[in-house]
């Protein structure tokens, strides 16, 4: 008998053994697997990253050297007053694209901080719109909207930068939703209330094409979202109920001159794309815009051999910065300005696709959404496509506020891509602990 136990305890031993051996060697195998994992997700992630930054520095070459041209004709009379604030406007914005990158995006999340990004956002927009009609000097009337602060010689248009604020509150409503199943009535309420608020203020300004740039945003958002259909539908019907009410007062109780101007480039708008006849005072900036185009060809006039900057097309550094652009370098300039601009949305939607944090994934399609429809918006207007709006083309475009706003939105989808990479520096650097790590 005991020979019979020690032989059974033996082999119950060796398999007690064997067993431990096969899961070591399971758990090797497992963390070997997952160490190659990150490791590809790593290299993957440097690569985009690299990809990410290289097409975007030439974008910045390509917008300063066109710039540069654009405002040729004002050198004799202003110097190089406004390619010099370009330049510093663009220094500024890749110091907001550092911090964007550097500060974790988790922190943008927290209750406390979206509290107080909403309080601010609604409090700057409820400033200008009680400010356009008691401080003229303060939110004064360019073109027809107030959606300016203007201090000293200082411009700023707060509904350009409160773009990235508004793709924020959005993120954080849409992972809230979804991380509670819509049980909680009051995120429900806040996903309708937060875009009815910003849109009835900015279309309050008088600024029409702002406003359908933050509804198409806010579209793009709700559709590729997990949301359910019952709120995309709320959602979408109160801002139709709130657009509506806010054109109607707009048209029936502001400056009557403002509003029969926003109705007659409609009209040029429609005719011109029936016709192809334009207004010569609504539609002449479409129509110079059609003829820097056309008179580009495929390879363009050569650079700085443009004629319609020289006061044919008023716009040229700001909305039609494009048509400068499309005269000179022609449809190869195009072509390559197009490219660059994909492979950056691509990268933006591969970001989304991989991102797991649902409040990271829903952040990333937000800013990806706002730069795809601006560029979009303002090519289709520069070729006739749509109604005259005033939004401009990223980067390209005269305009601190949107340059700004653009690189920090670009920031911030880099930290989203690297957010595992960064994470791991909060042993070695408490200052990072202030910073969300």
């Amino acid at each position: 008998m005991a020979t019979s136990e020690n032989i059974n305890n033996g082999i119950n031993e060796k398999i007690k053994t064997e067993v431990k051996e096969e899961k070591n060697l399971y758990y090797k195998i497992n963390r070997i697997n997952k160490d190659k994992l990150n490791y590809e997700n790593n290299k993957r992630r440097k690569r985009r990253n690299l990809t990410f930054i290289v097409c975007i520095m030439l974008l910045i070459i390509l917008a300063v050297v066109n710039m540069f041209s654009a405002n040729f004709y004002m050198i004799y009379s202003k110097g190089l007053k406004y390619f010099k604030s370009y330049l510093v406007y663009i220094g500024i914005s890749l110091g907001c694209f550092a911090v964007g990158g550097f500060v974790n995006y988790k922190i943008y999340n927290r209750k406390r901080i979206c509290s107080l990004i909403a309080l601010i956002s609604i409090a700057i927009l409820a400033f200008v719109w009680i400010a356009a009609g008691t401080l003229p000097k303060v939110v004064p009337n360019i073109k027809g909207a107030y959606g300016w602060i203007k201090i000293g010689t200082f411009t700023l248009q707060p509904a350009e930068f409160l773009k990235l604020p508004f793709i924020i509150l959005l993120a954080h409503l849409f992972e809230r939703v979804e991380k509670e199943k819509y049980r909680n009535i009051k995120v429900v309420f806040y996903v309708i209330l937060i875009p009815l608020i910003f849109g009835i203020f900015i279309c309050a300004q008088g600024d029409l094409g702002t406003t359908l740039h933050y509804i198409a945003i806010l579209l793009f958002m709700l559709f590729l979202a997990q949301i359910d259909m019952k709120i995309i539908i709320g959602v979408t019907t109160a801002g139709f109920i709130g657009a509506g009410a806010t054109f109607y007062w707009i048209y029936n109780f502001m400056d009557m001159t403002t509003a029969h101007f926003r109705y007659r480039r409609i009209i040029s708008f429609i005719t011109g794309l029936l016709t192809n006849e334009y207004d010569n005072a609504i539609g002449y900036q479409v129509w110079q815009s059609l003829i820097a185009f056309g008179s580009g060809g495929v390879i363009g006039k050569g650079y700085a051999n443009g004629v319609q900057k020289y006061k044919y097309l008023p716009e040229v550094s700001t909305d039609f910065i494009l048509a400068s652009y499309g005269e000179e370098l022609g449809l190869i300039g195009m072509v390559i300005l197009m490219a660059l601009l994909l492979t950056i949305f691509n990268l933006i939607t591969k970001v989304a696709i991989e991102e797991k944090d649902y409040f990271g994934k829903y952040l990333v399609m937000g800013i990806g959404g706002y730069i795809i429809t601006q560029v979009l918006i303002n090519i289709y207007v520069a070729l006739g496509m749509l109604p005259v709006f005033g939004i401009p083309m990223p980067i390209f475009s005269y305009g601190g506020s949107s340059l700004v706003t653009i690189f920090t939105s670009l920031g911030i989808i880099l930290n989203v891509n690297n957010n595992k990479n960064i994470g791991n520096l909060t042993s070695k650097y408490k200052i990072l602990r202030y910073l969300g790590y």
